[in-house]
């Protein structure tokens, strides 16, 4: 039994079971009728998870590798409101990359993330000192202080990590401006390879990474309810390109050790490895070995093409992320 952690119904049964790999802890996952949000428990953050690096995302903050910014950000910027500026905090920044780009388009950026290894990426790449290594809890005392508020407030693949999801909702509402607004994403759960791919064979969306899953319908009665007005929640496309290692892992199974074993041998440092992309791989070796790769990318694209035509009805509103915004 559980209450769900958004609106609060009683739940008298878990519909999984799961014991994640890294702290051996088994969680148990609830389905809420009411506002149809799915959660584990025990229902608690570890902070200490994003800076040890068990995933390679957070090795690329670390190392300054990202790019470019993700899918999820370019949502916003072809849908937020191109006339609003103004001062724009990023909960859960990261490496800064998405704030960089709000840089240049005119916003006066802010930052926090409690990944102190991505802070100081961040403001080495920002050249701000506006960028805080500190908890949302923590910033918001330390804004209430110096009576900051802010016109936008963005976090981006962050609300799914949240152990109490209203608060956190609550405290960003708080630092809003009147007639604020909020933008994000989170994972969609009803996404293409959700089941079949991610759920089977990757352990990024489940506990203690994250904790909470979202539809479109969850999170719009989760926003609402935190007191948001006007929310939009616009489902990404799965895009064609993307397809590609879905579909060599439905053949195929989990190549991932042996492709990070092979760009480690490129790179000659195989922590940096898991977190380089093929395409990018040339930006830290220039070795001969870094071209085969990805000569072979290539190769296997080809020759996965022709599978690609049988998902291409299913691409529409199915890709990774749910992108929202709404109104203080």
């Amino acid at each position: 039994m559980s209450d769900c952690p958004v609106c609060g119904t009683v739940v008298e049964a878990h519909t999984e079971t799961y014991v994640s790999p890294y702290n051996k802890q088994e969680y148990k996952k609830y389905e809420c009728p009411t506002c149809d949000v799915h959660w584990w428990e025990p229902l608690k953050i570890i902070p200490e998870f994003y800076e040890d690096e068990v995933f390679e995302g957070y090795i690329g903050f670390h190392e300054g590798m990202r790019l470019r910014i993700g899918k999820n950000h370019e949502a916003f910027f072809k849908n937020f409101p191109g006339n609003l500026k103004g001062r724009l905090l990023d909960v859960g920044c990261g490496d800064g990359v998405f704030l960089k780009e709000a840089q240049r388009h005119g916003f006066e950026v802010w930052g926090i993330d409690f990944d102190k290894k991505s802070v100081e990426v961040a403001k080495r790449s920002l050249g701000v000192e506006t960028v805080y290594a500190m908890s949302l809890e923590e910033f918001y005392r330390f804004a209430k202080e110096k009576g900051l508020k802010f016109d936008v407030i963005t976090f981006f693949e962050v609300l799914e990590h949240q152990d109490s999801p209203m608060e956190f909702l609550r405290m960003v509402k708080e630092l809003l401006k009147d007639s604020g607004y909020i933008a994000g994403s989170v994972p969609n759960r009803e996404r293409l390879f959700a089941k079949t791919v991610d759920w089977k064979y990757f352990h990024w969306d489940y506990p203690p990474h994250h904790f909470l899953r979202f539809s479109d319908m969850a999170l719009k009665n989760t926003l609402e309810k935190a007191g948001f007005n006007n929310v939009e929640v616009i489902k990404t496309d799965f895009l064609r390109r993307e397809l590609y290692p879905y579909i060599e892992k439905k053949l195929f199974g989990n190549l991932d050790r042996l492709k990070v074993w092979l760009k480690g041998k490129a790179v000659g440092n195989e922590h940096l490895a898991r977190a380089v992309a093929v395409e990018d791989l040339e930006r830290v070796s220039n070795s001969k070995s870094a071209y085969a790769l990805k000569i072979l990318k290539k190769t296997r694209n080809l020759l996965l093409f022709p599978l690609t035509i049988f998902y291409l009805p299913k691409l529409k509103g199915n890709g990774i992320n749910l992108y929202f915004q709404g109104v203080r």
